[in-house]
């Protein structure tokens, strides 16, 4: 009867934790501000690791939006995301309807440090520095542009 007990208890502890940290961060979201159901095209522009890495939903290897122009959020849809690591290997991804693009946890398969290019078209855009370990665009890549933080991941310099 004790060990009954004593596992229901287990059980019960386990099932209540979880990392206030992250979802704190989860939290700070807020609301989803897009027109879009949960799903590959929500919360464009949004750090997409927070929830899709150690929070509720699948993880990603590596997640986020495209968007047109610093001064156009308008999605890049079909954008090809090329992403390299430094012994020459690369995956890519197309972009959806919202500009989101996510390598499913697993899919990579690359080693940090990581080099992107976003193609569209004739247009072509790499990142000027690697990416050394965040694996959410947005985290680094928000609004508004400043000395932490270029701004939205975008294709073009101007409109």
């Amino acid at each position: 009867m004790v060990k009954r007990g004593l596992a229901w208890c287990v059980v019960a502890l386990m099932c209540g934790c979880s990392d206030p940290v992250a979802q704190a961060r989860i939290d700070s979201l807020g609301a989803d501000p897009g027109p879009y159901e949960p799903g590959p095209n929500h919360r464009a522009g949004q750090p997409c690791t927070w929830c899709h890495g150690d929070g509720p939903e699948e993880a990603f290897d590596l997640a986020g939006t495209v968007f047109l122009s610093p001064a156009n959020l308008e999605p890049v849809r079909g954008a090809l995301v090329r992403v390299f690591d430094a012994k020459g290997h690369q995956r890519s991804r197309y972009t959806t309807e919202s500009g989101n693009f996510f390598f499913e946890e697993g899919a990579l398969g690359l080693d940090f440090p990581l080099w992107v290019k976003v193609e569209s078209g004739d247009e072509v855009r790499l990142m000027h520095t690697p990416v050394f370990r965040e694996r959410s665009c947005a985290a680094c890549h928000r609004d508004p542009t400043s000395a932490a933080s270029p701004g939205h991941v975008y294709l073009r310099e101007q409109p």
